[in-house]
Order: C-alpha cells, then structure tokens, then sequence
C-alpha cells in the first residue's frame, strides 16, 4: 500500500512538474516572438515618437510576461503544496540556486548590480533609472533586459523556428527600408519630414544608424544559417534572406554598416574554413556583397533621381576599378568549388589548415593596418593615402565628430572621483555631464550638442563605471564562448553567435537604444537556452 501511495505521488509530482515546464516554456516562447515581431515593427506616429512607442511596448510586453509568471508560480505552489508536499518548490529552488547559474547569467547580474549601484550613487538618482534624459537606457530598462533574459535563457524549449521569425520580421524591415532608399514610401513613414530627416530615418526602426544595428543582428543570423543548412528549401529560405538582408545593410547608408561587414567576413572563416564546402559557402557570400555594391553603385550612377545618395566607404568601394573583375573570379571560384565538393573532393577530410592560413592572413592585415594608421596619424603622412584618408586620420572631426566625443567622454571619465570610475555617473546620463559642463565648447566648435557617446562601451564607461562596463564585455564574451562550444554539435547556434559579434562590432560607433538592444539580448537569451543541455 505504502509503495503505491509513494508511486502516485512521483506520478503526480511529475505531472505537476511537467505541466509547470510547459506552462513556463509556452510563456517564454511567446515573450521571446513579441520582442522579436513586434519590437522592430511596433509604431504610432511613424517617426515623430518611434523611440517612446517601441520603449514602452518592451516595457508593457516584459511586465506583463513578469506579471503572469508570478500569477504562474503561485498557482504551482499551491498545487505543489496541496499534492505534491512541496516537493516541486524544493527543485526550483535548487534549480535558481547560485551554483545553477553559468557565467554568462552571473556576467548579466553584474551588469545589472553595478548599474544599480551607479544609479544609487548617482547625484541623478531619478533620471539614472528612468534614463528620460538619454535613450531611456535607465536601471529600469536594464531590469527588464534581465528579466526577459533570464526568463528565456531559462525557460525557452530553443527550436530553429525562432530564429525563422525573427529573419521573417527582419525581412520586412528590410523591404521597407530597401523600398525607402529607392524613395518609395508605401506606408507614408516620411510624408511630414525635412529633407534632412528624411535621408536619416528609414524603415520601421528610425534614425539610420539604429537601423544598421538592427541589420547587423539579421545578417548575422542569416548568414550563418546559409552556411550550415543542407536541407533544399530551407537553403532557398537562407539565401534569400542573405541577399536581401545584406542589400539593406548596404543601403542603409550608415558607415557603421562596415563595421558590421568587417567582422562578418573578417571572422567567418574561422567557421567555415574547414571543409570544401564551407571554402564554397564563403565565395559565394563574398561572391553576393561584391555583386550588390556593383549593382547599388550602378543604379547610383544611373539613377541618381530614384535613389537616395550614398557617401563615405560606398564610393571608396564602387569607385574600385577591379571590382567587377574580383566579383566574376568569385562566381567561378564559387562554381568551380561547387562541382569539385560534388566530384572530386567529395570524400576530403575536415581540416583545421584553413582556419590556420586565415588566421595568418588576418595577422599580416592587421599588420599592414597598423603600420599605416602610424604612417598617417605618427608620421603625417596623410596626403599620400587619397580618399581614404578621412578614415585613417584620427581626430575630433573622425568619423561625423566621433573622435571628438570620444575625447570629450575619455576627459569627463578622467575628472571622475574613485567613485564615479567605479560606478560612473548614471546611466544614460552622458546628456546631462556634457550639458552642464560643456556645453558652450560643443556649442562653439560645432553649433550642436552631443548626448551620446556613439561608442556604446564608452558610453557605459562613463554612464556605469569601469565595472559596469567590464560586466556588459564579460556578458557578451561568455555567450559568445558559451555558444561557440554548443556550436560544435548543434551550429545553428552559431549564427546567434555571429549576430552577437556583428552587433559587438558596430557598436564602436554605435549607443545602446531600447529599439535594438532587447532583440540582442533576446537573441543572445535564446542561443543559451539552446545550450542549456550542454554538460
């Protein structure tokens, strides 16, 4: 008798058990596709108050997944409590233990403390943790990131389909944005704006370095997926998704795009360049960039009327002589590679030698790099380097007054107290530091005020501390190394890895803004549900 009341009772146990696994999966599922569908979707008033409406969609969507996941757990408990003795309470304690936590959740609850403390500390207490006098990046934002962090690292059953809605939301933002530089403008985004804002603001998401973020993130994940699909119509799927997306990163004007591209094809083949078909798969990626800037500069030249002007690095890269040259050898290299997987080297071994020539081609690059960054802005040799000197030459005019800010924030940080270093001085109050104590010297060298740093690790340098900073680096790199290792059996995962890099990237010229940096942390979320397996 005593044995079949204790079997009941681990039969009911697990039920109540798997009906609480269900239930808290299925919630996450659906936190995770409301961010991703509806965050870079979500609008009002089109561009006139796109930050507010995405900000306090994220904010509705987290605290009301927060909200049912409380109702959620004390439903449970007391199921548990009235059939169970409590026995299901006793596992989730284990299992929210601090011994259960990997290190990119100990990283995610460092970030989270040290903004805590900065804004305790700070002598802005109510605009650190709103963050109303920045991009709202206050501690109240930064609690939401952690809680939908936590709630889809934890909870989330990963499977592949994720990754297609935010690639099928991706692809719309996308097309909007590719229709809006052929200034084609179907939904009436821009109808209202001055020229000016006109050529800044596209798409779904607004200012078009925010786009470019976002486009990082999709071409990631797209890419990488292409090169690891094997199934036909799911490859179909992928490459569509890899034209277009790397169409709009293109055309999305920001030079921050090239950030993006840098790590893409900078770091790919540390992935792919193992095997033929990877060797393949890279050509043909290279094969697609260079085939695009061919036609977008064409239609450029052709067209100048249709289409909206693109500047900087573009003409550097149009104006090439050798391109289309390049591009044919690529297609042929592609081709070639193709047939010769499928005949003559359709038995060859995996192998590590790619990897090894790569990484020494990327050393001799970065070499090469360095010796002329020194020729240009050590020994003054600026003139001999063309068109590209802009971008060679590091001074406060860098890069749209980039070099200028940088300095600005790097002399602010240095006036600090021990403290302030530590802790800094708030987040997102880099506006408030340069207005109160700068202002007339921004004002008199370039007739405008800067708020951001447009160096989203900068800007938590100085907003959140040494600390705070480290804690949000840390972050990223234990997912990254979490996802790589996961990587090796499941690849898909990769390809949240390789979002995660391409965002890291451009973010050196870039600021952390709630329309972009909630679909990055779900992401980065997911990909570690994915891992949770891993022994």
């Amino acid at each position: 008798m005593a044995k079949e009341q204790k079997t009941m009772m681990e039969t009911l146990q697990g039920e109540v058990r798997a009906s609480w696994n269900k239930a808290s999966s299925r919630l996450a599922a659906v936190l995770a596709v409301l961010i991703m569908v509806g965050l870079p979707l979500v609008f009002q008033d089109y561009y006139f108050n796109i930050l507010q409406v995405k900000y306090w969609y994220y904010c509705g969507v987290v605290i009301a997944a927060a909200v049912i996941y409380v109702i959620m757990a004390v439903i449970f408990w007391n199921r548990d409590r009235k059939w169970c003795d409590g026995a299901l309470l006793k596992g989730l304690k284990s299992n929210l233990s601090l011994k259960s936590l990997t290190a990119a959740e100990w990283a995610m609850l460092a970030f989270l403390l040290a903004s805590a403390i900065s804004t305790l500390q700070s002598e802005y207490v109510y605009e650190s943790f709103w963050g109303n006098e920045g991009r709202f990046v206050g501690l109240f934002m930064i609690i939401l990131y952690t809680i939908s962090f936590f709630i889809i690292a934890r909870k989330l059953e990963f499977k592949k389909w994720y990754l297609d809605v935010f690639l099928g939301t991706g692809m719309i933002v996308c097309l909007i944005g590719i229709l809006h530089y052929f200034e084609f403008d179907p939904i009436g985004f821009k109808n209202d704006l001055n020229y000016l804002d006109y050529v800044d603001f596209t798409s779904t998401i607004g200012n078009i370095n925010t786009y470019t973020s976002y486009l990082a993130l999709v071409v990631g994940v797209s890419t990488v997926l292409f090169t690891v699909e094997k199934e036909a119509k799911r490859k179909v799927w992928c490459t569509v998704c890899v034209v277009i997306s790397l169409f709009a990163l293109i055309t999305g004007i920001s030079d921050n795009a090239y950030l993006t591209l840098l790590a893409l094809l900078g770091l790919l083949p540390f992935v792919l360049f193992n095997s033929v078909r990877g060797v393949r798969n890279y050509v043909v990626i290279l094969a697609i960039v260079c085939t695009e800037f061919i036609g977008i500069g064409f239609t450029v030249d052709k067209f100048p009327e249709h289409v909206l002007a693109i500047n900087g690095l573009f003409n550097v890269i149009t104006d090439f002589k050798g391109l289309p040259v390049i591009t044919v050898v690529l297609w042929i290299l592609g081709i070639g590679l193709y047939f010769a997987e499928r005949n003559v080297l359709k038995n060859a071994k995996e192998s590590n030698l790619g990897r090894w020539i790569w990484l020494a081609v990327v050393i001799v690059v970065f070499s090469g790099l360095g010796k002329v960054l020194y020729d240009v802005n050590i020994a003054g040799n600026v003139e001999k380097y063309g068109s590209l000197r802009k971008y060679l030459l590091f001074n406060d005019d860098w890069g749209t007054h980039r070099g200028y800010i940088w300095h600005l924030a790097i002399r602010i940080y240095q006036k600090f107290p021990i403290l302030h270093k530590l802790f800094g001085y708030g987040p997102d109050t880099f506006g408030i530091i340069t207005v109160q104590g700068y202002f007339d010297e921004m004002v008199g060298r370039y007739n405008e005020k800067f708020d951001s740093v447009h160096n989203e690790y900068l800007q938590y340098l100085v907003t959140i501390g040494i600390v705070g900073m480290i804690a949000y680096i840390s972050l990223l790199v234990t997912v990254l190394a979490r996802l790589i290792r996961k990587g090796k059996e499941n690849p898909v995962v990769l390809s949240i890895a390789m979002a995660v890099i391409c965002y890291g990237a451009q973010a050196l010229v870039n600021i952390s803004v709630p329309i972009v940096a909630p679909v990055l942390f779900t992401l980065m979320a997911m990909g570690l549900a994915a891992c949770r397996d891993e022994k």
